[in-house]
């Protein structure tokens, strides 16, 4: 029987910082709330791979957001250079054509072979959640097939708004996991995200795991405000095992 993911589990955390130190003492504040944190490509231009190591050994999971896209021979290095920082979960852009995403899969795996480690999951950006809702039944044709091209290069995932999780469950099931950045507890400040959903929301969508940037990052009291994203998450999980 599959384990039971709890909410620490599937919420991912955002460290969109340019410097070091309060990126990691925004990991410490977070230490055995979350599992993953999220290094993006602000802090990961302004420190390097060494923050990907630093955040590693504080005992967390990383997600490395830095969308590659270029020729399948380039993506394939940066795939395998990136699996050897020993990160979990890595992005490419779903743009990209098969034969870049399927570079993209062997490299991740083949590389972990050869280290002797465990394989990244390879995640496919479809359309990023800033983009304008108002695009409607074209935005979604849009998805689904960068989804299903992520799908038929080997992918194990795919990054998208969680307004698309119940079409995307509906063509591929469990066959994708749904990573859904664009997440805003009810009555927070859109910003720049156009597609959003409260953690509920998302999670009664479909989606797998949920990433959350300036809502916690930003807030006065960021425990308390990863707390309380959570107690949603939880709640919403205890109403689906009814």
């Amino acid at each position: 029987m599959p384990k039971k993911l709890l909410a620490g589990d599937r919420l991912i955390v955002a460290l969109d910082y340019t410097q070091a130190k309060p990126a990691l003492d925004m990991a410490r504040s977070l230490r055995g709330a979350v599992r993953t944190l999220k290094i993006g490509s602000i802090l990961f231009t302004a420190c390097g791979p060494d923050i990907v190591n630093r955040v590693r050994r504080m005992g967390f999971d990383v997600m490395l957001d830095l969308k590659f896209y270029d020729i399948p021979s380039t993506v394939e290095l940066s795939v395998r250079a990136a699996t050897g920082l020993g990160v979990s979960l890595l992005t490419v852009h779903a743009t990209g054509e098969k034969m870049m995403l399927s570079a993209a899969v062997a490299g991740a795996r083949e590389e972990a072979r050869r280290l002797k480690v465990p394989s990244p999951k390879i995640l496919a950006v479809t359309v990023l959640t800033s983009a304008d809702p108002a695009k409607g039944k074209g935005l979604d044709k849009l998805v689904l097939e960068l989804a299903g091209r992520a799908a038929q290069s080997g992918c194990d995932g795919v990054v998208c708004s969680a307004q698309e999780a119940p079409l995307l469950r509906k063509h591929f099931g469990k066959r994708l996991m749904l990573v859904c950045p664009g997440i805003r507890p009810a009555n927070a400040e859109a910003q720049d995200q156009r597609r959003i959903t409260t953690p509920a929301q998302a999670l009664a969508l479909g989606a797998d795991k949920l990433v959350v940037g300036r809502p916690i990052t930003a807030a006065a009291d960021p425990a308390n405000a990863a707390r309380s994203i959570l107690n949603d998450m939880e709640a919403r999980t205890h109403v689906k095992e009814r």
